[in-house]
Order: C-alpha cells, then structure tokens, then sequence
C-alpha cells in the first residue's frame, strides 16, 4: 500500500515539474492553454463542491424531519402519557392527605368529647364517692375511743 502512495506521489512530482519546464521553454502560448485548462478544471470541482453542499444540505433537513416526526409519533405521546400518570399519582396523593387530615380532626374531636362527657363525669362521681367513704369513715370514728398508736 505505502508502495503505491511512494509511485503515486512521485508521478504526480515528475508530471508538476513537467509543467514547469515546458511553461518556461514553450513560452506564452503553452501558459495560456494550461492556464484556461486549470480554470475550468477549478470551475468543475466548484460545481461538484456546490452540488455536493446542497446533497450534504438536503440530507441534514431530511434527517431533522425524521427526528422530528420521531418525537411527535413516540416521544410525545409518551411524555404526554408519564405526565397523566404522575397527575393521577398526585391526585390520589392529595386524596389520601385529606383522608387523612378529616381522620386527625375526626380523632381530636373524639378525643375531646370523651375527655369532656365520658372521663370528666367519672372523675367527679369517683371523687364523691372518694369524699363520702372519707367522711363515713372519719364519722364512723367518731364514737369510737382512739387507739394508742405505736
């Protein structure tokens, strides 16, 4: 392979000095005739440059489209799609701490009648029965002689 770079390069430097020579011994026309070969030898590798920027052109738009019309048929729809879920899931989240907010305030106002209808009465007739079973017995000793304590 290199073998063939080396002949390729060489051939192209025999032909350049080529050139060369014969423009400085054949004199002007020589000059002229390659001079209007090289310019249409340029203008034919601009025409194949521009012809090859439009192609590169057409083919980017043709690829933007595809990705285009690829995000509007499958990533779209499957955002769109993650986003009900996730509304749903915050939804039923918000549903869950109002249950939950209407059950605490269900338990204190619970807690709160009991504590005032249930336990406040009990504890009253307790300490009257309390209060009598102290006075019967304080009264009940009365009459009797005291025993010596200890």
């Amino acid at each position: 392979m290199l073998r063939w770079i080396g002949i390729g390069i060489g051939l192209l430097t025999t032909v350049l000095f080529g050139f060369v020579i014969a423009a400085i011994f054949l004199g002007e026309g020589f000059r002229a005739a390659w001079r209007d070969v090289f310019i249409v030898i340029l203008a034919a590798l601009q025409l194949i440059g521009s012809v090859l920027s439009i192609v590169i052109l057409i083919a980017i738009l043709y690829v933007i489209d595809q990705i285009n019309r690829l995000a509007r048929t499958n990533v779209i729809p499957k955002l769109d799609e993650a986003l009900t879920k996730a509304n749903e899931a915050l939804e039923a989240t918000r549903s869950i701490a109002h249950n939950v907010r209407d059950s605490a305030q269900t338990a204190t106002t619970t807690t709160t009648y009991v504590a005032e209808r249930v336990v406040s009465p009990i504890i009253r007739i307790s300490s009257l029965v309390t209060g009598i079973r102290v006075a019967a017995t304080t009264l009940a000793r009365r009459g009797a002689p005291d025993k010596p304590k200890g």
